[in-house]
């Protein structure tokens, strides 16, 4: 039941966020919403493959275990550390996240994943939820987490998908407002797509031409990218760094999934497109980031089952 349960929070999480780029799109030129039409297709056929095989696969340890209680407090606690270096120690969202997944890449490697995803929640903006109100999204991340550390593996953007419902179900409770809308003119958009596929292509390669695992490769980029670009490029750094980082989830995807830089490459240009229509919703959620790279992942892992003709022959 756990697995089926972290099924179906992951792939309404990725249709929400989805549905309100979709919108965004249809709102400036509804040819531009009917481009995704295909890429769409491809995520729902992605969809299909990962019901098939969460029918099928072994459980990691039972819902109430002691494993999975130190993962829950992994996240959870991880998540209240970030928040406080993001908004009380002034690193801000990015830094903050990345240092604390690069700790636990290296100090703590067996529970790096869950607390880089706990971190991802504590990317949250303090003017979206209290301290008080982001202790209960804390509880909400690690329960999430435990429930769907099965499915979906593979696939970057995963965790931050999993932030990303917390801070979504928890603002439902709290009857939390998310901060303005953001629209980007066109040259800025140019470079938001540039910074997604240098983040995304570069944490790729860290993690897997030099084998320095996923968690790292990611917080490497989101520790450089925070500081660096906004002393380059002032105000607007501040977006290309968060923009690098969110693309840097895709390059935490297997090779199983996505398989070299090409489809790392795409899957970054996917995600500047979905990061800069879906600018207008959800803002100060932390997880937003992940879960356009959770789409963009499966989306165009989708595309590279189709275009190697996998899908006639029922490979994986």
């Amino acid at each position: 039941m756990r697995r089926y349960i972290g099924y179906a929070s992951l792939v309404v999480f990725a249709v929400v966020l989805m549905g309100a780029t979709i919108h965004s799109a249809y709102s400036e030129n509804i040819f531009l919403s009917l481009a995704f039409v295909p890429f769409i297709i491809a995520m729902l056929y992605v969809f299909r493959r990962a019901f098939i095989e969460t029918k099928n696969l072994e459980e990691s340890y039972g819902p109430f275990s002691r494993k999975a209680l130190y993962d829950f407090l992994a996240t959870s606690i991880a998540s209240v550390i970030t928040f406080i270096l993001s908004t009380q120690a002034g690193l801000g969202a990015v830094t903050a996240s990345g240092a604390v997944g690069l700790v636990a890449a290296i100090a703590v490697k067996p529970y790096a994943v869950p607390i880089f995803c706990g971190s991802f929640l504590g990317m949250c903006s303090p003017d979206h939820f209290s301290m008080g109100q982001f202790i209960i999204a804390s509880v909400v991340v690690g329960v999430i987490f435990v429930a769907t550390k099965d499915v979906f593996n593979g696939y970057g953007g995963k965790l931050g998908t999993i932030a990303f419902g917390a801070a979504l179900l928890t603002g439902i409770i709290v009857r939390a407002d998310f901060l303005d809308p953001i629209v980007y003119d066109s040259w800025e958009r140019i470079h938001l797509v540039a910074a997604s596929v240098v983040g995304a292509v570069t944490a790729y390669i860290i993690s897997i031409r030099f084998k320095a695992g996923p968690v790292f490769g990611s917080a490497v980029v989101g520790v450089v990218a925070g500081p660096l670009l906004p002393f380059i490029f002032g105000d607007f750094g501040i977006d290309l760094a968060i923009a690098a980082f969110g693309a840097s989830f895709v390059g935490m995807s297997s090779p199983e999934k996505l398989r070299d830089e090409r489809y790392i490459f795409l899957a970054g240009v996917m995600f500047g497109f979905i990061f800069v229509l879906s600018a207008p919703f959800f803002n100060g959620s932390g997880g937003k980031l992940g879960t356009i790279a959770f789409i963009s992942a499966m989306m165009i892992g989708g595309v590279r089952i189709f275009l190697e003709r996998k899908i006639f022959t029922g490979a994986s």
